[in-house]
């Protein structure tokens, strides 16, 4: 009798209003990202991601990057709504199920790196010379668009848990300091490229409220 009341009661529509996830495949490009989700009425929600960057630039970055060891800093933020498609089987939950999401999202970095380059320098004489050596430089870059999101939420273990996994078009437009010489512009997957390019995401979440 017991366990059939624990059980009814796991599987009752749950009150799920506010849940708090943190992105773990995004910590493979040393992106640490929390999402917080409100849900606004039943089948949508409004998700608020911010998120922040540091360490060395991964692999499959960019090639001159990885041999360097550049560093990268930065922080970002999306916001938008998601929207629950019905009919799909979320045992009763609240935030939970296959949904679209629209996201704006916003991104300011800043890499430094060492590179070859001309530069004054002082002579024995006192006077500047220009010289070519290697220089530690720095590059800023800020990236503006939009995300269009499917995925799927569903609670484990119990009503309080969530893990929510997507796939995401990215379209950002990029602006660097150092123009069209910046270092991070050879793949779809660098820091100042600028169109379409597809993500995907793992995130793991609790239910606050």
């Amino acid at each position: 009798m017991l366990t059939a009341t624990s059980a009814q009661a796991q599987l009752a529509p749950d009150s799920a209003r506010l849940v708090l996830k943190a992105g773990v495949l995004r910590l493979l490009s040393r992106t640490y990202q929390l999402e917080a989700e409100y849900r606004l009425a039943r089948p949508v929600s409004l998700t608020l991601a911010p998120r922040l960057l540091a360490g060395t630039v991964p692999s499959g970055i960019s090639p001159a990057a990885n041999e360097a060891g550049d560093k990268v800093r930065g922080y970002g933020l999306s916001l938008g709504p998601r929207f629950y498609l019905p009919g799909a089987d979320t045992e009763g939950a609240q935030l939970a199920g296959l949904y679209l999401g629209l996201k704006v999202d916003y991104q300011q970095l800043r890499l430094s790196y060492q590179r070859e380059a001309w530069a004054e320098d002082p002579g024995p004489d006192g006077l500047l010379y220009y010289t070519f050596r290697p220089r530690e430089l720095t590059e800023s870059i800020r990236r503006v668009g939009g995300v269009a999101t499917i995925g799927y939420q569903c609670q484990v273990f119990s009503p309080r848990f969530r893990i929510d996994a997507a796939a995401s078009l990215n379209r950002l437009s990029s602006t660097s300091s150092a123009g069209n010489d910046s270092r991070y512009l050879t793949s779809a997957n660098d820091y100042g490229y600028s169109g379409s390019f597809f993500t995907l995401d793992l995130n793991l979440g609790f239910v606050l409220k």
